[in-house]
């Protein structure tokens, strides 16, 4: 079997996609989306396909066309079936300054390229499956961007959710039953996990990603999901590493998951940590959260503050107090697109026909949906390890 066989190994032998054919409607951007998702730079890509760094630069500006022969190369490298590189399909696009970075300071130029080819294909996934499956249409407050506060904003949004002022229970669920799709990103996509969570509005859905890393702890990852929903709602066009934009992100999560007509009368008049777990659990919050909470509304001194959160961080680490990890709360598992794939495989359209339409391989639609490979895992002894 050559190279040719092994990359359209998703298509019958009749439906081969011809090179010329492929080299005729060559869209740049796929070249630029699928090495951005690979993690490579125009001069490794270049290095790995034996041509100049310029020749892929000229490639994604659509200068010239990659050479026939080379179409399997590239393919190989980035791990994408050949016709990937072929126009004719919806494609998202999302530039630098259209999303939302949690850890933008921790991670590199090339992470968060990565994280966008991701966030573009779980739109471009989303798109495949609506032609299937009805979603929930997106239910969001029409906000004034420019005249907009956080504490506001989260208040429109509890009302237009329905929510008064009670804690909310499933915050995943709920989102996505008001058509924002979230993403739980796989452990396979380490590179991505160091960004913490992204998010946009810049595309027919809000698209809201959060990585493993924030999801250790449950109560961490309810407030990187309200941070970010923060970040739809307020922030058009995001300015990387700007601190005022993190901060109203941060005010809106608070205001939304705690609103302080509420908590401010149930918060203790001192730093009792018993009564401030109890609260924690009611209302899907960290104590660090309350804390801050206690801090903004001027409960108790500073001192005393900073006393909670040493006595917090003792126990933490003596193991008296373990985060408990989102996948123990089924509400707070993204579960629409799993959902809307198993809709459309009942109805004949599996995960094979969406890697077809998007020409993808099979592995990476299971990436994108947050599914586990359902082959069983082959596992060689040798006679030293006996």
């Amino acid at each position: 079997m050559d190279d040719r066989d092994t990359l359209f190994s998703l298509v019958e032998t009749s439906d081969r996609p011809d090179l010329g054919t492929v080299a005729g409607s060559f869209d740049p951007a796929r070249l630029t989306q699928a090495r951005f998702a690979a993690g490579l730079s125009k001069a490794k890509l270049a290095d790995l396909v034996g041509v100049t760094p310029a020749a892929i630069g000229q490639y994604e500006s659509q200068s010239s066309t990659p050479r026939r022969d080379l179409l399997p190369v590239l393919a190989r490298e980035l791990h994408v079936p050949v016709d990937y590189f072929a126009t004719g399909r919806p494609i998202g696009r999302v530039d630098g300054s259209q999303a939302h970075f949690r850890s933008l300071r921790s991670t590199s130029a090339r992470d968060r390229a990565k994280a966008i080819a991701f966030i573009e294909q779980v739109w471009e996934l989303t798109f495949a499956l609506e032609k299937k499956v009805r979603f929930p249409e997106v239910d969001l407050p029409p906000i004034d961007r420019g005249h907009a506060d956080p504490i506001s904003v989260a208040q429109a949004l509890r009302s237009q959710w329905g929510l008064g002022v009670k804690p909310v229970k499933h915050l995943v669920a709920l989102a996505e039953s008001h058509g924002i799709v979230v993403s739980l990103l796989t452990m396979a996509n380490a590179d991505v996990a160091r960004v913490g969570a992204f998010s946009t509005s810049h595309l027919a859905r809000p698209i809201i990603v959060v990585t493993p890393e924030r999801a250790k702890s449950v109560f961490v990852y309810r407030f990187t999901i309200a941070h970010e929903l923060g970040h739809v709602l307020l922030h058009g066009e995001a300015a990387p590493g700007d601190k005022q934009q993190e901060r109203e992100a941060d005010q809106f999560a608070a205001e939304f998951l705690t609103p302080r007509s509420q908590i401010t009368n149930l918060l203790p008049r001192t730093v009792n940590l018993s009564r401030l777990d109890e609260l924690s659990r009611h209302w899907g919050v960290s104590v660090d959260s309350l804390l801050l909470r206690m801090k903004e509304t001027g409960t108790v001194s500073d001192a005393s503050i900073r006393r909670g959160y040493q006595k917090l961080n003792q126990l933490r680490s003596s193991g008296l107090e373990t985060p408990e990890p989102v996948n123990a709360y089924p509400g707070e598992v993204p579960s629409m697109l799993a959902q809307a794939a198993e809709l459309a495989d009942q109805a004949g359209y599996g995960h094979a026909d969406l890697a077809r339409e998007l020409r993808w391989y099979p592995a990476r639609v299971r990436e994108v949906l947050g599914a586990e490979d359902p082959r069983p895992a082959l596992r060689l002894v040798s006679d030293s390890q006996q």
